[in-house]
């Protein structure tokens, strides 16, 4: 079957995964307009059409989105945006908000969602540097990435949780911000939030959206574990995250699951597990395999932090071994 138009994705998609109108449409545009477009009506820009797919985990080409020259200059503008984004190249990035904020058809919530999270991004990133400011910092992050999701999660996606829900990808990586620098401000729900979550980009999502988000689901899902030193649930989690990165293509994020995984059972065995032999080689069995996945992709900063295990935790030269 060849999907060439936005509307027949949805409804096909829609009608697959018995999905209502308003399951897929909620916070992004009304079911009225959602009906039109899955007739054939092209009713709403590109960034709409983007994130309603998304929220069934589906994309198709750029160009079939495209409203008008308007529209398609927005587009430009977002790509140009994201290109700085990815060199780090905060200066730039501003600059081409504020221009975007000012150009023509920029009348939509949706458009500044966009720039709210572009600048979540970027204060992220000054907190992630060490930035000397951090709880002015971390107090924006915060805000910010409220002020963004409420846009198309009405209400607080915390306190007024449904099951089920679907997600832009926006929308899962706000609320992975939003938990992991949550500090004081602990959020209820927080683990069946991320599991709905984690469910979502199982079900429907694309491979690169698996790859990208799903592993970082699991990892806060095994922080709040760690936070109740519930060490049954980590390893459970940890074993989870080896299965899920393991079955897609690439193994990005592997390594972290593994050496986790060494951790915590160096945690549940305590002093037994450099005694027993059989706990003993379990651990370095883990650490070898994060270590081998490190040297594959050059990450030269986590393989001395291995070392730096094996050595003071294991009494143990793991570079003896695979050298």
């Amino acid at each position: 079957m060849k999907i060439k138009s936005v509307g027949v994705v949805l409804s096909y998609y829609r009608e697959k995964y018995k999905l209502t109108l308003n399951q897929v449409c909620d916070g992004i545009c009304s079911a009225s307009t959602l009906m039109r477009l899955e007739d054939g009506v092209r009713c709403v820009d590109s960034l709409t059409s983007s994130l309603l797919l998304e929220r069934i985990g589906k994309e198709v080409c750029q160009f079939e989105q495209l409203l008008n020259d308007q529209d398609y200059d927005l587009w430009r503008a977002r790509e140009s945006i994201l290109e700085h984004m990815q060199k780090k190249d905060y200066v730039r990035v501003r600059e081409e908000l504020l221009h975007y904020r000012k150009m023509e058809n920029f009348n939509s919530d949706l458009h500044e969602q966009f720039c709210l999270y572009q600048e979540v991004v970027m204060l992220v990133g000054d907190l992630e540097e060490g930035n000397l400011k951090q709880q002015e910092i971390w107090e924006k992050v915060y805000k910010t990435a409220q002020e963004a999701l409420q846009i198309t999660k009405h209400g607080t996606v915390f306190e007024d949780y449904r099951k089920k829900q679907l997600y832009t990808t926006t929308e899962a990586k706000l609320i992975l911000i939003l938990i992991h620098y949550a500090r004081n401000k602990m959020y209820i729900r927080q683990e069946e939030i991320l599991l709905d979550l984690f469910h979502h980009i199982k079900y429907y999502d694309t491979e690169r959206r698996k790859q990208e988000l799903g592993s970082k689901i699991l990892l806060e899902i095994i922080d709040l574990a760690q936070k109740q030193q519930d060490f049954d649930k980590v390893l459970y989690y940890t074993d989870q995250g080896i299965d899920y990165v393991s079955q897609g293509r690439a193994c990005a994020g592997l390594e972290q699951f593994r050496f986790l995984r060494a951790r915590i059972l160096l945690t549940r065995y305590g002093a037994d597990a450099l005694k027993d032999d059989i706990k003993r080689h379990e651990i370095q069995k883990e650490c070898l395999m994060a270590y081998s996945i490190c040297e594959v992709f050059g990450d030269r900063q986590q393989i001395k932090v291995i070392e730096r295990f094996c050595e003071e935790e294991l009494k143990w030269q793991i570079t003896e071994l695979v050298m």
